[in-house]
């Protein structure tokens, strides 16, 4: 099973109030294939400039370590992208890529755990679209161009392509404060707080 973020746990028997449908998905759940690993579809639609897309499970801890792997194939200049789950996504400004991942790293426990943050990386001009966004139940959506480099990479980190691999948001779960869990660590509004100051503004 995959390992998951301190912050997401299933339902308990008394969360459920005997809902058939809620039921039905957690015994369907324990058939489905929730494991490290990846999920590629081509893009065969020319609205946006991109290859492919994939979507990759890996286990909480090696989250961090696989985002700043998949960073480095990106451009030097890029955006940071990030908002609370269920609202708006912002849009940094266009920034040197080494001067984004320090500061997310000093997030780094916020951003892997918090299921209420979502965040990544974007760059897009007319004909080139790349993405790593990690969702809120934390693994990775990811749009690019170079399947190759790509593959290559989750290679590095022992993902497999699965076509029948699941992913956590498809099932009934129930999301927690990271404050429950860890008296010192700061809120969801005080990192989007933090994102602001840091990523908006006029570019020097």
């Amino acid at each position: 099973m995959l390992e998951k973020p301190i912050t997401i746990r299933l339902p308990r028997e008394e969360e459920i109030s005997k809902n058939s449908d809620i039921i039905r998905r957690l015994k369907e759940m324990e058939q489905a294939t929730i494991e490290e690993g990846y999920k590629l579809t081509q893009n065969t639609d020319d609205y946006l400039p991109f290859s492919f897309y994939a979507e990759i499970n890996i286990n909480n801890s090696r989250l961090w370590n696989l985002f700043v792997a998949l960073s480095e194939t990106m451009p030097n200049r890029i955006n940071c992208i990030y908002n609370e789950y269920g609202k708006e996504t912002i849009v940094g400004r266009y920034m040197e890529k080494s001067d984004i991942l320090p500061k997310l790293e000093q997030l780094k426990f916020e951003l892997t755990q918090d299921c209420n943050l979502e965040f990544g990386l974007l760059f897009h001009v007319e004909y080139v679209l790349e993405e790593i966004l990690v969702s809120e139940t934390k693994y990775i959506k990811y749009w690019g161009s170079h399947e190759m480099t790509f593959r290559e990479t989750m290679e590095k980190f022992g993902l497999k392509e699965n076509a029948d691999l699941h992913f956590i948001d498809e099932f009934p779960s129930v999301v927690e404060p990271l404050t429950k869990f860890h008296e010192n660590v700061k809120t969801t509004d005080v990192v989007l707080k933090e994102l602001d100051t840091y990523f908006s503004g006029e570019e020097n």
